[in-house]
């Protein structure tokens, strides 16, 4: 029998956060609501027009029409960029690991917030980073509390952090949208501090109601942030296509790093045709309706089925955020659910240290209204089970 000698990064084989169980109602991850994937035939028959630029190797920063629709896309957003300043990447996450790869070393530091993003953290844990966690309120990241752990790690000759990880709009899981105010001042520390700023922005344009608050990118003069974007949540994921937006030289830097010989060229170049009609706008405009439908039946749902359970109800995104009686282990609740056909992810997976256990995150994005209220109804009876338990 061959003995196989693992790194150390891959001797545990568990269950991966992308298989779910056949024949359950799926409100554990942010796939994409199936009636509204895109027809893409047109722009694909387009992009198979060119197949000298779309079925060969593609440029390492990207094809240059992607990276110029990117620039007139954000620059709606208050964010000035060029060509220059961006890099097309196999989706966000593949941004953020490039960033990783560009910046880490083991053993240093990487601001996030209590909770985070649990995908982003796994990256991260993957290229050997420590964590400062910080916590938040209804404004977002708690930049006092961030200024004050800086200082003390300072005072004390410690290891400075090099990354701080934020998703600002609809945040994942919390659903909290970070306010002007906590954005100026996250660009204020990380320029005295000497920090970079990943803000991943997947969600920003699925807002259902409320005023838009302006990127932390756009407030950024000293190239201390790098935008992380994509398609996945306001087109379809399975193109994987995203971006990084920053210092020219960070980028390239970033560029060089890239193993996959550079992103699908035809992938992008059937996103440029979207950016440039107006399809793309149309189909946000209808997935933002459909994602707050679907919001709203699961809050009312968890009204009636888990009232025990405190929901925070976000102004846009796809996930929601539940947080049970301390008492209540929220793993547990999500084996139960399973036994009810609804499958749900516990928080613990969203925190880079000490976890606590009363925590579930919810996503309304995949599944439609009936499924829903069939699912949450599910995990009702999951907690009545689980107080009726010894």
């Amino acid at each position: 029998m061959t003995i196989y000698r693992y790194a150390r990064q891959a001797e545990i084989l568990g269950a991966s956060i992308y298989d779910h169980s056949p024949g359950a109602i799926l409100l554990s991850s942010g796939l994409a609501y199936p009636p509204l994937l895109p027809d893409v035939a047109h722009e694909a028959a387009g992009a198979a027009r060119r197949p000298h630029q779309a079925l060969q190797y593609g440029p390492l920063m990207g094809i240059a029409d992607l990276r110029e629709a990117i620039c007139q896309f954000v620059a709606a957003d208050g964010v000035a960029c060029t060509p220059d300043n961006v890099l097309i990447t196999y989706g966000a996450k593949d941004a953020l690991d490039l960033a990783c790869r560009v910046f880490i070393e083991p053993g240093d530091r990487i601001i996030v917030t209590r909770p985070t993003y649990m995908t982003a953290l796994q990256i991260m844990r993957a290229h050997g980073a420590a964590f400062v966690s910080v916590g938040q309120d209804e404004d977002g990241l708690d930049t006092d509390e961030l200024e004050a752990q800086l200082k003390r790690l300072e005072a004390n000759g410690e290891r400075a952090p090099k990354l701080l990880f934020d998703v600002p709009d609809f945040h994942n899981p919390t659903g909290i949208t970070t306010s002007k105010a906590r954005r100026m001042r996250l660009v204020e520390l990380a320029r005295a501090h000497g920090f970079i700023i990943l803000e991943d922005d997947p969600y920003r344009r699925v807002r259902f109601h409320g005023e838009a608050v302006a990127p932390v990118k756009s407030f950024d003069r000293d190239g201390v942030v790098v935008a992380l974007g994509t398609v996945s949540k306001i087109l379809a994921p399975g193109l994987r296509v995203g971006w990084a937006i920053g210092d020219r030289e960070v980028v390239a830097r970033m560029a060089m790093h890239k193993a996959n010989g550079g992103t699908s060229p035809f992938a992008q170049r059937i996103v440029a045709d979207l950016m440039r009609s107006d399809k793309l706008a149309e189909h946000i405009s209808q997935l933002s309706a459909a994602m707050r439908l679907h919001r709203d039946v699961m809050v009312e749902a968890l009204a009636a089925h888990c009232p025990q359970a405190a929901v925070r109800t976000p102004q846009g995104g796809y996930f929601l955020w539940l947080t049970l009686p301390e008492d209540m282990d929220a793993e547990r609740v999500a084996s139960l659910a399973l036994e009810h056909g609804v499958e749900v992810s516990s928080g613990r997976l969203c925190f880079p240290n000490q976890a606590p256990a009363n925590h579930l995150r919810l996503a309304y994005s995949f599944a439609g209204p009936e499924d829903i209220r069939r699912g949450i109804a599910g995990l009702g009876k999951a907690c009545d089970e689980y107080r009726a338990r010894p």
